[in-house]
């Protein structure tokens, strides 16, 4: 098979476009398996006192005034952001 050197730009031109759709497939599947995981992290949890799903908190709950965090109503700052109950 011959190489015709006028049709070596357009050789080139189409690795480029084939590496860039690979890459673009590459990137696609990771996203993918990505978002698998943290919908099915999504399902899993504990029972919170308030029978949602969520972190282990037992007992009675509060959430927190400034960024709605959920946590108990033992502790006296919020563990997110250090807001005071």
């Amino acid at each position: 098979m011959e190489l015709y050197p006028e049709f070596v730009p357009i050789y080139v031109g189409m690795a480029a476009a084939l590496v860039l759709l690979l890459a673009i497939l590459i990137l696609a599947v990771v996203l993918v398996v990505k978002v698998g995981r943290l919908s099915a992290q999504g399902k899993g949890g504990t029972k919170t006192a308030h029978g949602g799903k969520g972190g282990k908190v037992s007992g009675n709950v509060v959430f927190c005034r400034n960024c709605a965090a959920e946590f108990a109503e033992s502790e006296k700052c919020c563990p997110k952001c250090g807001t005071p109950r």
